[in-house]
């Protein structure tokens, strides 16, 4: 095992000292957001509503259950990176080399490769709904060079503002669009009857599905560069990302519940199942009878912010992880000096924001390869079980400061996302086998 290299001094002059009120803390939120905004996206609009549909109210408790997993997840990630600002890659070369961050780097490239290509049609079909005259490909084309070129700028901050626009418009829409089909013929008696808590009589699977199901594992590992780019990085900023963390999965769960409202008050005891994306705009079409054209462009609105910020954050987020494990890779075992930090502005960062655009506009025009869309399901599901068992085992280790090692809850609480997350791996890995040999 090599020698631990020495990491870079984490009293750089560009680090401020960190708040100690709660006003002043407030002030400087935004990597929570940009996490918040970047792990929902059009299929937890899918799954979230599809709740409603079937079960009312009565599946919130498991939203809420995962979103505090994830929680639990990002929070630590984030006091791995002010432990030594070190990324957890640079961290698991200790564990076997070079090994993970080139595993990471095959599910991270996977990732990319899919990714893009369907937030960004789906972005454009949105338009073309908002404005028929539009043309697919040139708005298709529009929107992935507009993220691009927002994120590929190299300052983090530019994205950050963005994002909390759109964030703005998301969610103001989405609990707009609530309290409107509350109003709807019969929703105060569908919320009556489904408040009650209840476990699906169809099977445990589809309970902790659910669970898996909001939130996305590449921006919780994204979050500790967000973070590194706002200079938090250092255990004195423990409080301010634990707030910007609250916040994030606060408005993560508001999406959740909205949703789920959504899908109650217009769709519960119908047997009506959103299926894809197409289905949405059935949603919305169908608006218009219950809440008029307004409540149509509202959901629209909302539509289009939910997935220009999953293009925003998405790309942000795969283009960091996927720079990092290149730049681990290429730099081992010096990593971890200063000359070698990783930065937005690295080749790396740009070399992968290409990868990113060029991936799109293949993977749009060619379609989804079925069998390696099965791949990437299988290889990318145990991105979250892996990384709450490499956050059990280097937050325990005394080479981290006191302040920052797992608590015994923490503890218990990785303990049940490793089991949790690895149980929902092994269910993938069935599928995509399943899908390959049949």
């Amino acid at each position: 095992m090599p020698a631990e290299p020495t990491p870079p001094s984490t009293t750089e002059p560009a680090t401020a000292s960190a708040p100690v009120n709660l006003t002043a803390r407030l002030r400087l939120i935004g990597p929570g957001i940009v996490l918040a905004l970047a792990s929902v996206g059009a299929s937890d609009m899918i799954t979230t509503m599809n709740s409603g549909a079937q079960y009312g109210l009565a599946l919130i408790w498991v939203f809420t259950v995962g979103i505090a997993l994830k929680f639990v997840l990002s929070e630590a990630v984030s006091r791995l990176q002010m432990s030594g600002d070190r990324s957890l890659l640079s961290h698991l070369t200790r564990f076997g080399g070079r090994l993970f961050p080139a595993l990471f780097l095959i599910a991270e490239l996977l990732v990319g490769l899919f990714f893009g290509a369907g937030v960004v049609a789906v972005s454009a079909n949105i338009l073309q709904a908002i404005f028929p005259v539009l043309p697919f490909w040139p708005t298709a084309i529009v929107v992935l060079l507009s993220a691009a070129i927002l994120v590929g700028i190299g300052r983090y901050g530019i994205v950050e503002k963005a994002m909390m626009g759109f964030g703005i418009i998301m969610f103001f829409g989405i609990i707009a669009l609530a309290f409107s089909v509350f109003q709807g013929q019969g929703a105060q008696e569908i919320a009556a009857e489904t408040i009650v808590p209840v476990f699906p009589q169809t099977s445990i699977i589809t309970v902790m599905s659910l669970i898996g199901g909001v939130g996305g594992a590449t921006g919780i590992l994204a979050y500790s560069f967000w973070i590194r780019e706002k200079s938090w990085r250092s255990a004195d900023w423990k409080p301010v990302v634990r707030l910007d963390l609250l916040i994030s999965y606060g408005l993560v769960f508001v999406f959740a519940v909205a949703m789920s409202a959504v899908g109650a008050f217009i769709l519960y005891g119908q047997g009506f199942t959103i299926a894809d994306n197409d289905a949405l705009f059935a949603i919305a079409d169908s608006l218009i009878a219950s809440i008029g054209d307004v409540g149509r462009l509202i959901f629209l609105l909302s539509f289009l912010a939910v997935v220009y910020t999953s293009v925003l954050g998405g790309f942000s987020g795969i283009a960091y992880v996927t720079a990092d494990c290149i730049r681990v890779l290429r730099r081992y075992p010096h990593q971890d000096e200063a000359r070698f930090e990783m930065s937005a502005t690295s080749i790396e960062f740009r070399v992968v924001l290409v990868y990113l655009s060029v991936a799109t506009l293949v993977i749009m025009g060619l379609g989804r390869p079925v069998t390696l869309v099965l791949v990437y399901a299988a290889i990318s599901a145990f991105i979250l079980p892996v990384l709450a068992l490499a956050l059990l085992v280097i937050l325990n280790r005394s080479s981290v400061p006191v302040s920052l090692r797992n608590s015994w809850w923490s503890n218990v609480l990785l303990a049940v996302c490793l089991g949790l997350f690895g149980f929902l791996a092994v269910l993938q890995v069935i599928e995509s086998v399943s899908g390959l040999v049949g």
